[in-house]
Parts: structure tokens; sequence; C-alpha cells
């Protein structure tokens, strides 16, 4: 009994090696396409594995490489799954030398059997792709809006307001010299967004808990600025050099507050460069639509992924009929 059920294991064991062996481009295909799936909401709000990558970055070399972030964990983890598969074939292939060679039955079999689980593979990735489409445009309805009573805030008050998501008015003074941004670049169009403090005066501070966004004509820089060193890189924070100009803001600022609203990586240059920010900060957005912009990129780039994975899987579906209609033909 216990020789029989050993028997079978190893005949499951040998088809199982067989069909990753056979479809070990789909294979790699699928699992480089479910880490990227993995890591391209990690990029997009800075999370995970990609903000270790990215602060280790920061470190070493005082820039962040998103796209490089998220190509190199997917390119070494499929070629470390495409070193482990090729080991074990190696050793399963001295196994089976001595095995007589397939009839053409067989070989139609597996070619049938193959294509099958391709195209499963890429419905089921379409399908995870689908999903997270859905709880991308579900999170992004949740984001606040416009609509509602508009809080009246006056920054460094006592006792200190307890703001609410949604409308916010801010009194204040803009920190000017403290303007840092981002640039998210995804497949089919790219944000900028600039972000300054907002105080109750200019003076040291422990931390700064609000923050709003500026738009670039409302600020310039001097003409001796150093090449290079101007808001359209990647990350930057401009100490000291900024000019704001009569379109800018002043004292009160309206828009919608988002808790936590500043992107990791601004949270993280600000403290390099010696601002703390507060643990419960927000951000006063005042276009509401670069505030929802990351979540329809991530929207949009999710229903590229699934709509190709769905295409490929229906070609081979495509394929698997052929291939059926081919044998029984030849029967």
């Amino acid at each position: 009994m216990l020789s029989g059920g050993m028997k079978m294991a190893e005949k499951t064991e040998s088809r199982i090696l067989t069909s990753l062996r056979s479809n070990i481009v789909p294979v790699a295909i699928a699992f480089a396409l479910f880490i990227f799936l993995v890591l391209l909401p990690q990029s997009i709000f800075y999370r995970g594995l990609v903000s270790r990558l990215a602060e280790w970055q920061f470190s070493w070399f005082g820039n962040y490489f998103p796209l490089l972030t998220v190509a190199l964990p997917v390119l070494l983890l499929t070629l470390l799954l495409l070193l482990i598969l090729w080991l074990v074939f190696r050793l399963r292939r001295k196994k089976e030398q001595d095995q007589p060679e397939l009839t053409l039955q067989e070989q139609a079999m597996q070619a049938m059997g193959k294509t099958r689980r391709s195209m499963l593979s890429f419905f089921i990735l379409a399908g995870l792709a689908a999903i997270a489409v859905l709880t991308t445009f579900i999170l992004t309805m949740m984001l606040p809006d416009e609509k509602g009573k508009v809080q009246n805030i006056d920054v460094g008050s006592i006792p200190f307001a307890e703001p609410e998501e949604g409308p916010a008015k801010l009194d204040g003074v803009l920190d000017w010299q403290k303007l840092a941004t981002i640039n998210r670049n995804l497949v089919l169009d790219s944000q900028r967004t600039y972000f300054i403090p907002i105080v109750s005066r200019l003076a040291d501070r422990k931390s700064t808990r609000y923050f709003v966004q500026v738009f670039r004509p409302e600020f310039v820089l001097p003409k001796n600025r150093i090449p290079g060193r101007a808001p359209e890189r990647e990350h930057l924070l401009e100490q000291g050099r900024i000019i704001p100009t009569k379109d800018g803001p002043a004292g009160a600022v309206s828009g919608v507050l988002r808790q936590d609203g500043l992107p990791d990586e601004i949270v993280l240059l600000y403290q390099k460069a010696g601002v703390k920010v507060h643990p419960d900060h927000y951000v006063l957005y005042r276009d509401a639509d670069d505030l929802r912009w990351p979540y329809w990129g991530v929207f949009w780039q999710f229903l590229i992924l699934a709509i190709g994975a769905l295409l490929i899987g229906l070609f081979q579906r495509r394929q698997l009929k052929r291939l059926k209609k081919g044998f029984n033909n030849a029967e």
C-alpha cells in the first residue's frame, strides 16, 4: 500500500514537472506579471518593498528611480525562478534518460495540456487584475472631495484643531522656502505636484502638521540658481531660493484636506532636510483631481493588464480548439 502511494506521488510529481517544463515561457511571463501586479501599487503609493528600496536609493544616490525600482525585483525574481526550475529539470532529466519516447498521441495530448494551462494562467491573471481594478475604483470613490461643510482651521491655534478629511480653509503663514515636489511617471501620463508647509509663524518648530499644494506659476527661482537644481527635478527641496509671485496664495487657503496626504518619499525628503513631518499630518489639495490622480493611474494600468491578459487567454483558448479539432480529425 505504501509502495503504491509512493508511485502515485512520483507520477504526480513527474506530471507537474513535465507540465512546468513544457510551459516554461508562459509560467515565467505569468510569474513576472504577478510580481509586477504586487509591486505596482507599492510604487504608486510608496509602500512595502518599494519604499525600502527607495530609502536605500536616497541614502546612496540622493534620488529615487521608480521604474528601475519595480523592474529590477521583477527581473531578478523571474531569473531566480528560471534558475530553480532549470536545476530541478536537470536533475529530473537524469532520471528520465532511459524512458521511451512519447507517441504522437501522447505528444498531442501534452500540447493540448500545455495550451490549456497557459490559457487558465492568463485567465486567472486577468481575474486578479480585474479585482485590483474594482478595488482601486472603490478606493478612488472613497477619497474626500469638495462636497460638504468647509472647515475653518487656524493653523497653530490652541487648543489644536481636530480636522476631518474634506473641504477646508487653512489660515496661516506659507513657508515658501521649504518647497518639495514629486513627479509620478506612469506608462501613459505623468504628474508633478508641489507642496509647501503652512504654519502659524516662520520660526523653528518641533514638527509641521499642515501642508498646502501649490502650482508652478505661483513661484519662481532666482536666475543664479545652481544648474540642475530646480523644481523640475524628480524630488527636490529648494530651501531659501523660492520667490512667490503675486499669483500665489497668501494667508487663508482653501481646498480638500487629506490625512497623511504627503507621499512617503516627500516625508523622507523633508526629514533629510531637517523638517520633521507630524505623524498625523494633513495636506490641503487645491486641485482635487491631483489627489485622485495616483489612484486613477493604478486603475488604468490594472485595467490595461486585465484586458491584455484576457486577450492572450482568449488567443490560447482559440489555439486549444484548433489543436482539439486537428487531433480529432487525425484519429
